[in-house]
């Protein structure tokens, strides 16, 4: 599986196409979970289709992403359309979360109603199928996601992570069954379906909350913590010194795209005539413009503190 998924990956060389082959690859198993699911009567299968299904809308929504944050700014956005990748992953994370906390409450009524029969013959199949398959599209995407520092598609990846998790629990759960069959306690079967149901929500849920949590974040312009940070912090102290000057930064991340503005208070003993400003715009982004990458810089002089 390791060198199938290494070969995709090196041909997957941008987000677009990431994106795109998670897109296909949601199609094709949410109608066969969701038709194989009807054909065992088996909710877990269903409930894992259904997983797909709204995983193939939420990709359709990052592909869009995709190429907006791409797009430069213009009259309607002037800032850009970066601010649409964190809001994006908000809503990917949030409908994630509202259907694993539906599917662990289906599970509950199901299993306090008895249970289930299912074909374990079929259900096993189709686990089986399903985890090989995840596992090849999450690798692939978690890989592309590194190799191109892709936010968009590390939140996709997390996704196939899920129904990769789920499809696994299923093959697990049903060998159980079978076993359980064959030592004379097939009895008990038809609570193994319900019992999945609520253990996949349970498990599933712990994703889109880590999801939702970092990007709740930028959405808030809540200020980034991280290297980045420590860097851009270090930098600034270090002009303080260097110019003798007293300044203020305000530092947030939208999607891929750093938003940085220096505010600096001229003293009236000091002089800084527009060339010497730019000077020192062009030699803080010397410093920091491979750190931040494609960022909004701001840098402002004022005589007064009320504008800092």
């Amino acid at each position: 599986m390791a060198h199938y998924s290494h070969v995709i990956s090196t041909l997957i060389r941008t987000e677009k196409q990431a994106l795109t082959l998670s897109l296909f690859g949601c199609i094709g198993f949410a109608l066969f979970g969701i038709g194989y699911g009807l054909f065992v009567g088996s909710n877990a299968i269903m409930l894992d289709g259904i997983f797909t299904l709204f995983s193939m809308g939420m990709t359709g929504l990052g592909l869009i992403t995709a190429y907006l944050v791409t797009r430069p700014s213009d009259a309607r956005f002037q800032y850009g359309y970066a601010h649409f990748e964190p809001i994006t992953n908000v809503i990917n994370g949030t409908i994630v979360l509202l259907l694993c906390l539906g599917a662990f409450y289906s599970g509950i009524t199901t299993l306090l109603d008895g249970g289930r029969e299912i074909d374990l013959g079929h259900a096993l199949i189709y686990a089986a199928v399903c985890t090989f398959f995840c596992a090849i599209i999450y690798k692939v995407e978690s890989a592309v996601a590194e190799r191109i520092g892709s936010e968009l598609v590390r939140v996709d990846s997390k996704e196939w992570l899920v129904d990769t998790l789920l499809s696994t629990t299923l093959l697990i759960g049903f060998v159980i069954a079978i076993g359980l069959e064959a030592i004379g306690y097939g009895h008990y079967n038809r609570y193994i379906d319900p019992i999945l149901v609520t253990l996949l929500a349970l498990c599933a849920t712990l994703i889109p909350i880590k999801v939702l949590g970092r990007n709740l974040r930028e959405v808030l312009k809540v200020a980034p913590k991280g290297e980045v940070t420590q860097r851009v912090e270090h930098e600034i102290e270090a002009l303080r010194q260097r110019h003798g000057i007293e300044c203020y930064s305000h530092l947030a991340k939208s999607g891929r795209r750093f938003d940085l503005e220096l505010n600096i208070l001229v003293a009236p003993d000091q002089e800084w005539p527009i060339e010497r400003q730019d000077a020192l715009r062009q030699e803080l982004w010397s410093r920091l413009g491979d750190t931040l990458g494609d960022a909004w810089l701001s840098v402002c002089f004022t005589r007064e503190k009320r504008w800092l």
